[in-house]
């Protein structure tokens, strides 16, 4: 007896599908690009777009398909197509551009959603090929209805990266109260690829670039609703509210402004060595600010402090020689800083008031060379070779804390809000650029790891409920990216082409520019085959009446002048 794997027979199906899915597509493609019946418009630069739609057995179908080229290699094809019918709708969209160097990457995305009762299904299939050869595949589906949401997704790839994620929404109803629950789930790597070419005023860019991530996270939420009828609360809250404006004025207090800063003296900058290459500084003390206004109706406030302490060290050098010249600077700081901001208005509707409080660590150090040639010129063109290098690591963590207050009468409201986090990121990156003439090359890359964990909470009264509700959530990952870029300068090649062309030194290349370089060929070749004697004894008179048979074979093959070619003076070198 043999049993039947329902995933791998699911596995085997859904292959099949997408197979049977791109097959149809590009027939549809090439259905519309060879339709004579089709609406045909071109831009002005040159873009030609092709227009069908057609109704049968209530069944509405657009087509739209797009073409366009560039200067070079490189043009883009655009393909969409919406389908429509009782129940479900469909839509399809593909895209293959080729770049200036005729690579080639496509993209193209299969949408469907379908009705069945009050559930609606929406399904997203993705698929790309980039231009290095890497297909990545991803899958999406939604499921709604009166109580339930819940969306899930994977993608993979043709180098094993997998990536799941899930968003699971649910509503119930206990009694009197609404319950909603949410929960989110992402887990696997994933590798985001990136490539371009561009020519723009005579500078050729050809880049490329790779992220990749790889990390874990959750996030779980609820809230609980009620219906609440604060009319009784609002109509007192009138009253007093009546009142307490009928109070201000006939106090007939005047509009004022108040405002003031932290003394700078108490921020402190010290230097605690420093030498003919680099120093070391020490910053510490705290700045801020304070204010007041009151308009004769509300109090309104701000309030900021911060408490910084800092080391920097940094050192420079140069060096310079017949070869060229090198320098590079360094600087390594350590950092603690903690901030409190809050703000708040006063008024006749009620409060509104706002703070924030962050505490953070961090070291980093950074680190800049460069070094250059000195400078040749070659076919009348300056040129020299250099390199520029660039390196950062650094080290962070933070904690944050957010909360507000909001008491209104108009709309009723009271309610507070809250959020705590905490994060520890690391990252290491550098960078490198090294040039040659017209030829420039940058890389780039980074290494990261971060952890992050964050909390919210909400209790009160707004939009006619009462509302309790929190959340709770963690996410760990790490990640590794790269780039580099190639930079051709066409006009210093051109530049320096031209100067080489223009053997006649007259400012253009032209019909006597060759017959000056077959001259100068000429003359070295026959150099070459008869140098001439230490001590010349042939008269200058029989030099000048030699017969073009003397000329020798190599002068003859390349001067189609050989007798005033072959001419030359005994002594001339």
């Amino acid at each position: 007896m043999v049993r039947v794997n329902s995933r791998a027979k699911a596995a085997k199906t859904a292959a099949a599908e997408k197979r049977a899915a791109s097959k149809r597509l590009a027939q549809d493609v090439a259905r519309l690009e060879k339709s004579t019946s089709a609406e045909v418009t071109t831009a002005e630069d040159g873009t030609v777009t092709k227009r069908k739609s057609s109704q049968r057995h209530g069944v509405e179908t657009n087509q739209t398909l797009t073409k366009s080229e560039g200067k070079l290699l490189e043009s883009t094809l655009e393909y969409s197509k919406q389908t429509t019918r009782p129940g479900r709708d469909t839509s399809s969209e593909f895209t293959e551009r080729t770049d200036m160097l005729g690579r080639r990457s496509s993209d193209s995305r299969l949408e469907t959603i379908s009705q069945k009762g009050d559930t609606e299904r929406t399904t997203v299939t993705t698929k790309s090929a980039d231009v290095y050869g890497i297909t990545k595949d991803r899958r999406e589906q939604t499921v709604e209805n009166a109580t339930r949401r819940a969306t899930h997704s994977k993608s993979s790839d043709s180098r094993g990266n997998v990536h799941t994620a899930s968003d699971v929404t649910t509503v119930r109803q206990q009694g009197e109260q609404t319950v909603t629950r949410n929960e989110k789930r992402a887990n696997g790597s994933e590798l985001e690829t990136a490539s371009s070419t561009t020519y723009e005023d005579g500078i050729f860019t050809l880049g490329g670039g790779a992220d990749w991530k790889k990390g874990t996270s959750v996030n779980k939420s609820v809230l609980h609703e009620r219906e609440a009828d604060a009319s009784k609360i609002a109509a007192r809250a009138d009253k007093i509210s009546e009142r307490a404006g009928k109070v201000l004025d006939w106090m007939g207090l005047e509009p004022a402004e108040w405002s003031g800063e932290v003394d700078p003296s108490r921020m402190h900058e010290k230097t605690l060595a420093e030498g003919e290459h680099g120093s070391v500084v020490a910053k510490y003390g705290v700045s801020g600010q304070q204010s007041a206004q009151f308009d004769g109706k509300s109090v309104s406030g701000q309030f900021s402090r911060e408490a910084v302490a800092s080391v920097t060290a940094q050192t420079s050098g140069r060096v310079s020689g017949r070869f060229g010249e090198a320098s590079y600077d360094a600087r390594v700081k350590a950092e603690a800083r903690a901030s409190v901001d809050a703000q708040g208005r006063l008024d006749l509707n009620g409060l509104n008031a706002s703070v924030n409080a962050k505490v953070g660590v961090s070291v980093e150090a950074e680190v800049n060379g460069h070094a250059q040639t000195q400078s040749v010129t070659i076919g009348g063109v300056e040129m020299n070779a250099a390199v520029d290098g660039h390196a950062r690591a650094s080290a962070e963590a933070v904690a944050e804390a957010t909360g507000t207050v909001q008491v209104t009468i108009d709309p009723p409201t009271a309610i507070a809000k809250g959020e705590v986090g905490a994060s520890a990121v690391a990252k290491i990156e550098g960078e490198v650029r090294f040039s040659a003439g017209p030829f420039a090359v940058v890389a780039s890359g980074y290494a990261s790891a971060g952890a992050e964990a964050r909390a919210s909470g909400i209790i009160g009264y707004e939009d006619g409920k009462l509302k309790i509700g929190g959340s709770v959530g963690a996410a760990l990952g790490v990640g590794l990216g790269g780039s580099a870029t190639v930079e051709i300068d066409v006009r210093q090649i051109g530049q320096l082409v031209k100067n080489a062309a223009d053997v006649n030194h007259d400012g253009k290349v032209d019909f006597w520019d060759a017959t000056a370089a077959v001259g100068k060929t000429a003359r070295w070749a026959s150099r070459w085959l008869h140098p001439p004697s230490p001590t010349p004894s042939i008269p200058r008179e029989f030099v000048r009446l030699t017969p073009p048979f003397f000329t020798p074979p190599m002068v003859m093959l390349w001067s189609p002048w050989p007798i005033p070619i072959a001419f030359k003076e005994p002594n001339e070198r």
